[in-house]
């Protein structure tokens, strides 16, 4: 059954400021090799534009990001894009299934569906509540209400992991219609040679240096802060120490002006280096070249910066923790306690270990890892998210139309929310 998808996605590259972008990327990708048609409409450069890419049927829709309103207007624009694919006259392109990613384009989906009597499936990479460790502010309200009306009018859920499952069924009280379906990597994006002394030597001024790499959005719940506490700890207890360890950040966020400082304040700031955003050739470099991959967040649905190192063949370091704790079983990398400085230092100084045990250890746990990584493909990721399509399909529009009508138009609302970037911009989502 040749099934018509078309998902909704604020990002997918090259804009790309957390997962989701490489998510809906690789995932679109392989249903399209698995012959499903598949219509992406999200956000791009330049003006409005088609472009096919894979065999994936882009739309995309481009204005000022940085303007008030922002998520209001790339949900008009999305509905408006979506009904032209949905009433073209080519037939080829009428649309099965509507799939939303996460709640910015909640309104666009939930509209489309119900218009169009689509089956509607939503993927909730991660939630507010867990992100700012409870529901503290207005705005989070907001958002944590958007989060649950895409999650009840949604005719199937799909998250990454059990934990995460348990978070969305506690949080809006949906047991039924959820779906775990991991994060998946393609291995073969690291088959590539790279001479790791020259990238330490670029990023670290030594070609002999221990390597530590921090992948991600430098935001409190990526952990990178007690990462930063761990490295004196590291500093002091590691061999040849002064002139052989440096902590390297890849990434951007509010955090990291607090970071720098902390860095001084620790007095470790000539073993840390900030690089900011890197292309992806660049990132999956140091990924192969790293002694040790650290992923020490305080809340992590998954973890797809672990998976990478796994399959790039790197040692992981993760808090044990959400979905790390899952997808790290026994051997296959070090668990530490979250939001502990000592216990991670530990779990790190346990991978730089030098001694004949000790690297034979790491070695194993490197090709367990690996194995891992292989299991963890998105052509198994898009047979499964078939399914659930079908799955949607076979109980029809009916329940989500009609659960949509019960809930009533009502008055729309507006929120403001803050996104952790350096210019702070302040965007504006209402939804009805």
């Amino acid at each position: 059954m040749r099934i018509r998808i078309l998902t909704l996605s604020w990002e997918y590259p090259p804009n790309k400021i957390g997962g989701i972008a490489e998510h809906v990327y690789e995932l679109s990708k392989a249903l399209t090799g698995k012959g499903q048609e598949v219509h992406v409409v999200t956000l791009g450069l330049g003006t409005f534009s088609y472009d096919e890419d894979e065999g994936v049927r882009l739309h995309r829709i481009v204005f000022d990001a940085s303007k008030p309103d922002f998520i209001t207007r790339m949900n008009e624009e999305m509905k408006k894009i979506g009904a032209s694919i949905i009433e073209s006259n080519d037939t080829n392109n009428k649309i099965d299934v509507i799939h939303a990613h996460d709640w910015m384009v909640g309104n666009a989906a939930i509209d489309i569906a119900f218009k169009y009597k689509k089956p509607l499936v939503a993927t909730i990479h991660s939630t507010e509540f867990g992100r700012a460790e409870g529901i503290k502010e207005e705005y989070q309200r907001r958002i944590h209400e958007a989060e649950m009306r895409l999650v009840r009018l949604s005719d199937h859920v799909i998250v990454c992991s059990e934990s995460m499952k348990r978070e969305i069924q506690g949080l809006f009280g949906v047991t039924e219609k959820i779906s775990v379906i991991p994060n998946g990597v393609d291995v073969s994006k690291f088959d590539f040679f790279v001479d790791s002394a020259t990238i330490k030597e670029k990023f670290c001024d030594s070609k002999s240096t221990k390597l530590i790499l921090f992948l991600g959005r430098l935001v409190y719940q990526k952990g990178v802060n007690v990462l930063m506490e761990a490295l004196p700890i590291i500093l002091s207890s590691y061999s040849r120490v002064k002139r052989d360890v440096r902590l390297v950040i890849v990434g951007e966020g509010p955090m990291r002006k607090e970071l720098e400082k902390n860095a001084v304040q620790l007095g470790v700031s000539k073993h840390v280096v900030f690089t900011g955003f890197l292309d992806d050739y660049v990132v999956r470099s140091l990924l192969k070249a790293a002694d040790v991959a650290v992923v020490p967040s305080l809340y992590e649905p998954f973890g797809i910066v672990a998976l990478e190192a796994m399959a790039a063949k790197t040692p992981v370091v993760v808090s044990d923790v959400g979905g790390l704790s899952e997808l790290i079983s026994d051997g296959e990398g070090v668990k530490v306690s979250p939001n502990n400085s000592e216990s991670l230092a530990e779990g790190i100084l346990k991978i730089l270990s030098d001694t004949g045990e000790g690297k034979k250890r790491v070695e194993e746990m490197v090709e367990k890892g690996f194995q891992k990584a292989l299991a963890l493909n998105w052509d198994k990721v898009s047979e499964a998210t078939i399914g659930v399509y079908a799955k949607a399909l076979a109980l029809g529009s009916a329940r989500a139309s009609t659960a949509i009508t019960a809930q009533g138009k009502g008055k729309g609302k507006d929120i403001e929310i803050r996104i952790g970037t350096e210019k702070c911009e302040i965007w504006k989502y209402s939804y009805s």
